[in-house]
C-alpha cells in the first residue's frame, strides 16, 4: 500500500486519541482482555503461515487487520479462522470481484455519481461508524451496470477499513434514496444483492446494528420489501428502518457530531468531500487492489483444517454464490 498519507488517513489520525480511549470500552463490553488479544494475534499469524492454500498476501496483513477480525468476532479465534478462509476463498466467485482495478472507467464514473463513504470519526461512546450511500447531485446519466460497481465500492470500503481502523464496534448503514431514479431500481439484480450480502456476512467481521433508509419512495419501499428483505436473515430484516422522511430522522439514532454537515450533522466535511477522500485513497493504492487484493486461493494446496470450502459444496456453478448456504 502507498507510503504517502492521503486525506482519508489524515482524517482518521485526527480522531486517533478518541479511538484509543474507546478501544478499552469495546474490549470490556465483549469480555476480551488486551493480553488475550495479543496472544490471539500471535496465534493467528502462525495459523496463516500454515495455510499454504491461501494467497501470499495473507503474510503481509497488519495487526489492524487481524485485530478487526478478533474484536469483530468477539475474540472467537475459530470464527476468525472461518471468516479469514472465506475472505480469501470467495475472491473470484462473484461478479463483484471481477476486475478490481479502481481506475476502471465505469467504476470511476459510478464513484462520482454514487457517493459511498465510511465517516472517519467514530461515535464517542461505542466506536460505532456510519456508512452512507446516496446519489450525488450530478446530472450525468447513471451507467446501466451501476449497481454492480456500487457493490464493488462497498466491498472496497470494507477492505480499506480493515487496514486503516483498529476497532469498529458496530456499523450503522444510511441509504439515502433522494433523487433515486426508477430506472436504477429496476436494474437491481437479486443475485448481486445476494452475493454482496453473503460476502459481507461470510468474510468480513463487521456487525451492522441498523440499516436506515431515508427519503424512500413507494417504489423503492416495494423493492426493499419484496427483493432485498427476503434474501436476508430475520435478525437483519428487523434492523432495517424505512422512512419517507429525510436527514432529520437520522438524529433519532445517530450522534450529530459524526453526521456530515450537509446531512444536518456537525462533522466538518460534506458527503462529497469524504467521498473524494475515499476516491483518492483507492487511486493512491491502485497497485494494491490489482495485485494483493486480486490474489486467489490454490485449492490443490488445501489441507484438512476443519474449514470446508469446495466448489461443489459452497459455490455451486463457477462464478456465482447462488448455492451458498448461510449458516
Amino acid at each position: 500500500m502507498s507510503a504517502k498519507k492521503t486525506i482519508l488517513e489524515n482524517e482518521i489520525e485526527k480522531y486517533q486519541k478518541l479511538v484509543d480511549e474507546i478501544d478499552e470500552i469495546v474490549l470490556k463490553e465483549i469480555n476480551y482482555s488486551r493480553k488475550q488479544l495479543e496472544l490471539d494475534l500471535e496465534h493467528l499469524r502462525q495459523w496463516l503461515k500454515d495455510q499454504h492454500h491461501l494467497p501470499d498476501c495473507r503474510l503481509k496483513e497488519s495487526d489492524n487487520f487481524l485485530t478487526m477480525y478478533l474484536t469483530g468476532c468477539k475474540g472467537s479465534v475459530e470464527t476468525v479462522k472461518r471468516k479469514l478462509d472465506a475472505y480469501y476463498t470467495l475472491r473470484g466467485k462473484s461478479e463483484i470481484y471481477r476486475d478490481r482495478d479502481p481506475m476502471d472507467v465505469e467504476y470511476r464514473k459510478m464513484c462520482k455519481l454514487w457517493h459511498q463513504i465510511l465517516v472517519p470519526k467514530p461515535s464517542k461512546n461505542r466506536a460505532d461508524h456510519i456508512l452512507i450511500a446516496r446519489l450525488s447531485d450530478n446530472e450525468e446519466e447513471i451507467p446501466v451496470n451501476a449497481m454492480v460497481h456500487s457493490f464493488k465500492r462497498m466491498i472496497n470500503i470494507s477492505e480499506i477499513s480493515l487496514r486503516l481502523f483498529k476497532i469498529i464496534h458496530k456499523s450503522i448503514v444510511i441509504l439515502d434514496f433522494d433523487r433515486y431514479p426508477a430506472a436504477l431500481t429496476h436494474s437491481i439484480s437479486p443475485s448481486i444483492v445476494r452475493d454482496c450480502h453473503l460476502i459481507q456476512e461470510k468474510t468480513f467481521p463487521f456487525r451492522v446494528s441498523k440499516i436506515i433508509c431515508i427519503n424512500v419512495s413507494s417504489l423503492v419501499e416495494f423493492v426493499i420489501n419484496s427483493v432485498a428483505k427476503p434474501l436476508l436473515k430475520k435478525k437483519i430484516r428487523d434492523r432495517i428502518i424505512v422512512t419517507s422522511k429525510g436527514c432529520e430522522e437520522l438524529l433519532k439514532y445517530i450522534d450529530k457530531d459524526i453526521l456530515p454537515k450537509d446531512m444536518q450533522g456537525d462533522y466538518p466535511l460534506t458527503v462529497k468531500e469524504i467521498n473524494d477522500a475515499w476516491n483518492d485513497y483507492e487511486l493512491e493504492n491502485r497497485d494494491w487492489f490489482i495485485n494483493e487484493l486480486s490474489e486467489e486461493v490454490d485449492e490443490t494446496k488445501r489441507i484438512d483444517t476443519g474449514v470446508k470450502y469446495t466448489e461443489d459444496a459452497l459455490f455451486g456453478v463457477q462464478g456465482t454464490l447462488k448455492k451458498l448456504v448461510v449458516d
